[in-house]
């Protein structure tokens, strides 16, 4: 049996499938919470699907990009270090490269790619890579890769470039926020959507609260006052600009 939709609910419908209203206006400057990120660049001179070349400007131009669209949750994101290494079990990947055929690589599989001696203990740590099957995966664990080929679909007041938004999209993973239907939303799949909703913000700060190495705004302030080594305080002082700029 059809069941008629009413024409206006239909219409509400297709809105809301393609189209997410902002967020509430950024909470306060004390209010807002910082997050060490570890940035990881992985080298594999034999693995041309692993080999990165994003520089450091490259990666500083895409973390700020990454938090003018986290302001509006009043979380940001701070450059703890960035991390150039060879890719670790570059034997055991294309083995598993191997034996996936045409099927392609399982993403479980690029965990192995993984240096463990540089994974940063408290909060996040993103991987490049040059390319694999999906733009971007958040595989659990304060862990995320990203591809430097991504590409996305242009929505109606999207982001300028591809992989600031798909960091930004697995940060909100590693937040506690699912894939979402509006395409202008930042879960959206491969598209430059992105905003955010009222209640993923509190999703999002909730969880941010439980990341380990997580601060709010008055500790930093507090730890670049009394911190001895020179080069932490300058940290901890340029997140604080980071956040107001």
């Amino acid at each position: 049996m059809l069941m008629r939709i009413p024409v206006l609910a239909l219409i509400a419908i297709l809105i809301t499938a393609t189209d997410d209203p902002p967020a509430a206006t950024p909470p306060p400057v004390g209010e807002f919470l910082v997050i060490p990120l570890r940035l990881h660049v992985l080298t594999a001179e034999d693995l041309p699907e692993v080999d990165c070349k994003l520089t450091d400007d490259d990666l500083k131009r895409i973390l700020g990009k990454v938090n003018k669209v986290w302001h509006q949750a009043g979380v940001h994101w701070g450059l703890e270090s960035i991390v150039r290494e060879p890719a670790a079990r570059q034997e055991r990947f294309r083995v598993a490269r191997e034996l996936s055929g045409k099927s392609g690589v399982p993403l479980g599989a690029f965990r192995s790619l993984m240096p463990e001696k540089t994974r940063a203990e408290t909060g996040l740590n993103v991987y490049y890579i040059h390319k694999f099957s999906v733009n971007g995966v958040y595989l659990g664990d304060r862990i995320a890769f990203v591809q430097e080929t991504a590409k996305l679909r242009e929505v109606k007041g999207g982001i300028d470039e591809p992989i600031p938004r798909v960091t930004a999209h697995e940060l909100g993973h590693a937040l506690g926020l699912p894939h979402r239907q509006a395409m202008t939303n930042l879960l959206a799949s491969g598209t430059t959507g992105t905003t955010l909703n009222t209640a993923e913000v509190e999703t999002a700060r909730a969880t941010a609260k439980t990341v380990p190495g997580v601060m709010t705004h008055m500790e930093i302030q507090t730890r670049a006052e009394t911190e001895e080594s020179p080069a932490r305080r300058a940290a901890l002082a340029r997140w604080l600009e980071e956040i107001t700029n």
